[in-house]
């Protein structure tokens, strides 16, 4: 019975330590501080770089266009009637060229005298020159141009040349045709021919004429005549001689002046020749 007492006591001794050793066991663990694993860090070298993107679109910046201005069409001005060109706006400015029918010029200036236009085109001077616009037609705005203020109008000068152009059967009379150039700055109006021979002096025509300037040299059978002489142009003048007289040395004296019947300024010229 005693060493049943003994072993019921050491059992419970045995129990009870077992007992206390669980408790301090939970003692030491606890439920909420959940020990969590640290993340192990990837490890970075120099050497490492993002993967370089495939298939990417480049954008280039495109050009500005800069507008245009749409040009702006030049004046054109033709003319019915062959027309000078002069240094100014006036008969009284030297001649610098002609515009003929058929030819266009550009127009590039107003003037304060009206109806002058400032042109030019190949066959005038580069620099320009003033036209009448009476025989004119003007195509394009000519509102947009330049008023040009012309230099004062030069001193009138007056001068021509004449010389002996060619000869001319007419009927039964040989025909002399004088060539006569303006070279001043005042039209002729009328003119005064005489033809003598060389040493003795006899005369073998003499006319007074309004208008003597013929436009062509034939036809001579009656010349033309009735034009005036304007500065720049030649014209020509028909002295008919009879045969009789052929095979002397003779001179024309043409006298040419700036308003009908002799008036106004008058000048005198002369051409030696043979009459053939």
């Amino acid at each position: 019975m005693e060493n049943s007492n003994k072993r019921v006591f050491i059992l419970i001794t045995a129990l009870g330590i077992l007992l206390s050793a669980c408790s301090q066991v939970g003692q030491g663990i606890s439920t909420t501080d959940t020990a969590e694993p640290e993340p192990a860090l990837a490890q970075v070298t120099e050497t490492s770089r993002p993967p370089s993107p495939t298939n990417v679109a480049t954008i280039t910046p495109s050009a500005t266009v800069e507008p245009t201005s749409t040009p702006t069409q030049v004046p054109q001005i033709s003319v019915d009637e062959n027309t000078n060109c002069r240094s100014g706006p006036g008969v009284d400015f030297p001649n610098k060229g002609v515009l003929r029918v058929g030819e266009v010029a550009d127009v590039i200036g107003r003037s304060t005298v009206p109806d002058y236009w400032f042109v030019t085109n190949a066959q005038l001077p580069e620099d320009g020159c003033w036209l009448w616009g009476e025989f004119g037609q003007v195509e394009g705005d000519v509102d947009v141009l330049p008023v040009f203020t012309p230099a004062p109008s030069p001193t009138p000068q007056v001068g021509f040349i004449v010389y002996v152009k060619s000869f001319v059967d007419c009927g039964y009379a040989k025909n002399v045709v004088f060539g006569v150039k303006n070279a001043g700055s005042e039209r002729f109006w009328s003119g005064y021919v005489e033809v003598q021979e060389i040493g003795t002096g006899e005369v073998l025509y003499k006319a007074r004429e309004r208008h003597p300037f013929a436009a062509n040299v034939e036809p001579a059978c009656p010349p033309g005549h009735g034009n005036e002489l304007w500065p720049g142009e030649t014209r020509y003048i028909h002295v008919p001689i009879s045969p009789e007289n052929l095979g002397v040395s003779a001179v024309g004296i043409i006298t040419l002046c700036t308003a009908d019947h002799r008036g106004g300024t008058c000048l005198t010229e002369y051409s030696y020749f043979y009459l053939k």
